[in-house]
């Protein structure tokens, strides 16, 4: 089936982890889209720091979706035309806040992502991590209904029942693309749930392959094989 949406993943994905988005893959991007490919970044960032990063990529008409899936923007301009939240429980709200609080007098000075939905703490080193290990372990019951991501550099803290999957599923009823019409492009263990919804998967640098259907070393090769499926669909429809 025609592909009419990627989704990337920002972060070791579409770019290195707080760098931007190197030359040579922005040409290609930019191919993409003069193709009538829609693009996305799915992200565990908020939007309004996706909606900055978008800008220097240069196409005004990317699709945004924040804090894994949970806080979905339409257009890099703000205030936004098109921005929605997932709903979810109050009672999941009340923890996320406490678990937000409890972290902050525990490690005076860390710093938290600002989200809308989720809660995102970046401890400044192993000790930091350890700490909130334990808390977590102790805790279990601020848990209930929701979802734990820890990655290198931070810990995720998002409503159950909001992954990427949820993001990309209500990207479906807003748009019409269906699930066998995107690619999803990632490098994590939160980009398992938008592998899973995708027609096409790519890893990029994944240790285990086994969750996507072709495993990239570097963004470059995977924009590479993309563009290529893109335009063999155009000489098809010729």
């Amino acid at each position: 089936m025609k592909k009419r949406l990627v989704v990337f993943d920002l972060d070791g994905t579409l770019a290195p982890l707080g760098q931007g988005v190197e030359q040579k893959d922005l040409d290609i991007l930019k191919k993409l889209n003069e193709c009538g490919m829609k693009l996305a970044i799915c992200s565990g960032k908020p939007t309004y720091y996706l909606c900055g990063f978008a800008r220097q990529i240069g196409i005004p008409d990317m699709i945004l979706l924040g804090e894994n899936g949970s806080v979905i923007q339409f257009g890099i301009h703000l205030p936004p035309q098109i921005y929605c939240t997932l709903p979810y429980e109050r009672s999941v709200k009340s923890a996320l806040r406490q678990i937000e609080e409890d972290i902050s007098s525990m490690i005076p000075g860390i710093w938290f992502q600002p989200n809308s939905v989720a809660v995102t703490p970046f401890p400044r080193n192993e000790e930091e991590f350890d700490r909130i290990e334990e808390y977590l372990d102790e805790h279990k019951e601020l848990l209930e209904g929701i979802e734990t991501f820890r990655h290198g550099d931070s810990f995720d803290f998002v409503p159950g029942g909001i992954t990427k999957y949820d993001g990309l599923q209500k990207l479906t009823q807003m748009t019409g693309i269906t699930a066998d019409e995107m690619i999803a492009v990632g490098d994590g263990i939160n980009d398992l749930p938008m592998f899973s919804y995708a027609g096409l998967a790519l890893g990029i640098g994944l240790e285990d392959p086994e969750p996507v259907d072709r495993n990239f070393d570097t963004i470059t090769d995977a924009l590479g094989y993309i563009l290529e499926l893109i335009t063999e669909d155009e000489e098809d429809k010729k």
